[in-house]
């Protein structure tokens, strides 16, 4: 018979079970004395011969002489090949006859060992004297001869015959009682074909099979066949369910109903496993007899996805990044970098395309030059910084009021174009005077100068719903109305008209 090594299971439980016995057995000898000792049977023998002996100095030193003594203690001697030297003393202490190695004198009191012994002499009844014998060691009691007694080696001997027959008993017994050699081994090999780890449970959950799919996935732990699945304390402490959801398992075996792919976490030390489980309940008559566990290990594919997803917020924050820097590019190809009103070249891409919508529509669209005021008095008075900001606070009036109906324009040094799609001649109007309004009455509270800057802006208005004329037309009609607004004394609003634009034009002409 071969014994593991390190010891099973089987092979603890038979050691102990023998170290137990033997244990028992040790306690009732050294109570009771079930096996006799050698070594107390030899200190009974020399009591015995050395209390014959003493009786009989006693019957010959009555009857004979001391010579008898003598020849009785040599006698004696050389019968017991293990009595090395005897003394026959009297109660002075004198020395009454001596044979073969003399005994070191005692006391009166001294009590008989292994090796020394004495025994008192009576003659007719009174204390004579002293027989004294000097034995050699009893064998036994030395060390490596301890060991060859039969009180030594009994409990050895069991104990080693007990370790073999419990080994080989419960081995066989274990083996008939396993749950595990219910299952045929085609099938369980069969079941270690699969990839997935695939667990057998029986109708009270315990665990009657595992294939090496599922070991391979718990590592070094574990698994008792017999016990019950979530009894393992692996399994009981690292697993991570869905709220309000108990193990799957133990779900399909109460409602008798499979369930499929449920997710489950194991954490299994520092290790975090992402599994799917699916229970199908195993019936027999009408009874479910037990349940097929499929543990399918999801965790490279949700590794796979978490780097997925890792990348793909990297490339949106990437994409995020390119779409802000190219809104800004954008920004700056068609915004006036200081008044962040448009350029003229957006303005005309813009521009162009919503007078096309209007007029396939039939819809005017009107177009609003704008000038500050004695702009250039700004800058010779208070400076060129102070121009800039008298020019920002008016583009600001104009963003505001065009973004929602129009477009600004900042068409060039104090100039600016608004465009009203939609917008006819009194609309149009009305929007410019509001401008017109805004500029006199806000325009000087947005720059921080004392005292307040007195602000005005002339516009020319010019309306058109004919698709013929372009809007680089149209911008030069309002340019026009712009003009006769500057000449009638600025800060106002004037209309295209052709007929006074023509006489103020002849005017112009006349007084050059």
């Amino acid at each position: 018979m071969r014994f593991p090594w390190p010891p099973d299971t089987i092979t603890r439980i038979a050691v102990g079970i023998a170290a137990l016995v033997v244990l028992c057995l040790m306690g009732l000898d050294y109570a009771f004395g079930l096996v006799p000792s050698p070594v107390r049977m030899e200190i009974d023998r020399r009591q015995a011969v050395s209390q014959l002996l003493a009786d009989q100095i006693a019957l010959v030193a009555t009857r004979l002489g001391p010579k008898d003594v003598d020849q009785v203690l040599y006698g004696a001697r050389r019968n017991e090949g293990l009595l090395l030297g005897m003394a026959l003393r009297s109660t002075a202490g004198e020395a009454v006859a001596v044979t073969g190695v003399t005994p070191p004198r005692v006391r009166p009191d001294f009590r008989s060992t292994s090796t020394h012994i004495r025994v008192p002499v009576m003659l007719q009844g009174q204390p004579w004297g002293a027989l004294e014998l000097h034995w050699a060691p009893i064998a036994a009691e030395s060390f490596p001869q301890m060991l060859l007694i039969p009180q030594a080696l009994w409990p050895m001997l069991t104990f080693a015959g007990l370790v073999v027959l419990l080994r080989l008993y419960l081995g066989k017994v274990l083996h008939q009682l396993d749950p595990s050699t219910a299952v045929p081994e085609r099938v369980s090999k069969a079941y270690n074909t699969l990839s997935e780890s695939v667990i057998m449970l029986d109708g009270q959950g315990r665990v009657v099979l595992v294939n090496e799919a599922f070991r391979v996935l718990v590592g070094q732990r574990s698994v008792q066949i017999g016990r019950r699945l979530e009894e393992h304390g692996w399994l009981r402490d690292g697993a991570e369910l869905q709220p309000g959801v108990g193990y799957p398992w133990t779900l399909a075996l109460q409602t008798h109903t499979p369930c499929s792919r449920l997710p489950m976490k194991l954490r299994l030390g520092e290790e975090l496993r992402v599994t799917l489980v699916s229970c199908s309940p195993i019936e027999q008559k009408q009874q479910t007899v037990g349940c097929l566990v499929v543990i399918s290990d999801q965790t490279h594919i949700e590794r796979s996805n978490e780097s997925l997803r890792l990348t793909t917020s990297q490339l949106q924050s990437a994409n995020d990044e390119i779409q802000k820097k190219n809104a800004e590019l954008f920004r700056l190809a068609t915004r006036d970098p200081m008044t962040d009103c448009l350029n003229r070249r957006a303005f005309f891409e813009t521009g162009g395309t919503q007078k096309d919508q209007c007029n396939l529509l039939g819809q005017p669209v009107a177009v609003i030059m704008c000038d500050i005021d004695h702009f250039k008095s700004f800058n010779d008075r208070y400076g060129h910084a102070i121009g800039d900001e008298v020019i920002k606070a008016v583009a600001v009036i104009y963003n505001g009021a065009a973004a929602e109906t129009g477009l600004a324009c900042r068409y060039g040094g104090e100039e600016f174009c608004v465009m009203l799609p939609g917008s006819d001649e009194a609309q149009a109007a009305v929007f410019a005077e509001r401008l017109r309004k805004l500029v006199q009455d806000t325009a000087g509270d947005g720059i921080d100068y004392e005292p307040r800057l007195s602000i005005t802006s002339s516009f020319g208005v010019a309306v058109t719903r004919s698709p013929r004329l372009s809007l680089e037309q149209l911008i030069d009609q309002a340019d026009q109305a712009l003009y006769l607004s500057k000449r009638s004394g600025r800060n106002r609003c004037t209309l295209f008209e052709p007929a006074q634009t023509a006489a103020a034009e002849a005017d112009a002409s006349a007084a050059a």
